[in-house]
């Protein structure tokens, strides 16, 4: 659906003789909006939704990574700080391999964090972090990152619920 909703963009800036990538970006914004009007019609609401909760994933990693960047660098030229390196242990939401594998690409491309091993059968994955305090402000980090890209890729539906009993 998304590749369509590309060419309707480009179609729609190419019949208004704006190819440039702002007129291509205001094609798009522009069919979307037509999309949103007619999604009862066409049955599209789940892929709008989709795509707006993909949108709103990538803005708020790309901040999420930029505070991380800032964190290491403050560790890495700070001369009176020591890093508190930690392993964390953490039973995901949903033991789902391919949630599994989004989720641990994600935590290494932040910075001072890496996943380091998953276990299927259990759901458990190890993250090592740069710097914690303690493994509660590694598990809320991870968390939050866990939440927003499940209720990405469930299109904003029935968002999963803490397990309170986490190993």
């Amino acid at each position: 659906m998304l590749g369509i909703h590309i060419l309707l963009a480009v179609g729609l800036a190419a019949f208004a003789d704006s190819l440039s990538p702002l007129g291509v970006v205001a094609a798009f914004v522009v069919s979307h909006l037509a999309l949103r009007l007619a999604a009862p019609l066409l049955g599209v609401r789940r892929y709008l939704r989709q795509l707006e909760l993909g949108a709103a994933f990538a803005a708020w990693f790309v901040v999420a990574i930029f505070r991380a960047s800032i964190h290491v660098a403050g560790i890495v030229f700070g001369r009176a700080v020591r890093p508190r390196p930690a392993i964390v242990k953490l039973k995901l939401l949903r033991a789902d391999d391919r949630i599994a594998t989004l989720l641990g690409c994600l935590l290494t491309l932040t910075p001072g964090t890496v996943a380091i091993d998953y276990l299927p059968e259990a759901g458990l994955m190890y993250i090592h972090a740069l710097d914690a305090d303690d493994a509660g402000e590694v598990e809320a980090g991870v968390r939050e990152i866990e939440r927003r890209l499940l209720r990405w890729l469930d299109a904003g539906e029935s968002p999963p619920e803490d397990n309170p009993h986490d190993e």
